[in-house]
């Protein structure tokens, strides 16, 4: 069975090679996928995990330390979802939009580190119980959200047409 870090850990480490792969995009179709995908990850990791977390912890009545890291990892999350819609802004592919997104990725991994470093631990420590339960709980949820989001990539009719040759 999975636990909580392992998937953590994964969401983590995809949105990271996402955000690789969008900064060696070359084309704008490349440039949507890689973005797409970012995209849809970041929020529906996110979401997952601060529904998850905050459920699941004051449900169990844990102690207030969990709360403040919970907190700020739920704090990093919003500061994500500014930096990638600051991107989304910027023209693909100018200096901005590289700074942009070298920016999100520099956020997405000092939360990675600081999660998986000090968020889980503590977790597992003060509320052994609720640890138990967070992997498929958070394995479900993130399904859930991922159901809900749509890909943000318009489809031009021209590329529409295309397909259907």
């Amino acid at each position: 069975m999975t636990d909580f870090l392992t998937l953590l850990q994964r969401d983590h480490h995809d949105l990271e090679t996402g955000l690789d792969e969008l900064l060696k995009a070359t084309t704008v179709a490349e440039i949507r996928s890689a973005l797409d995908g970012v995209r849809l990850g970041l929020m529906a990791h996110a979401e997952a995990e601060d529904i998850v977390l905050h459920r699941a912890l004051v449900n169990a009545g844990v102690p207030r330390i969990l709360d403040e890291l919970i907190g700020q990892a739920r704090s990093a999350h919003l500061s994500q979802e500014g930096a990638l819609s600051a991107l989304v802004c910027a023209r693909p592919g100018s200096l901005e939009w590289r700074e942009r997104a070298r920016r999100l990725h520099e956020l997405v991994h000092s939360h990675a580190l600081f999660e998986e470093s000090t968020v889980v631990p503590a977790i597992r420590e003060l509320a052994p119980a609720v640890y138990k339960r967070l992997a498929g709980l958070f394995a479900t949820e993130r399904l859930h959200q991922l159901a809900m989001l749509q890909p943000s990539a318009p489809i031009v009719l021209s590329e529409l047409a295309q397909a259907g040759r």
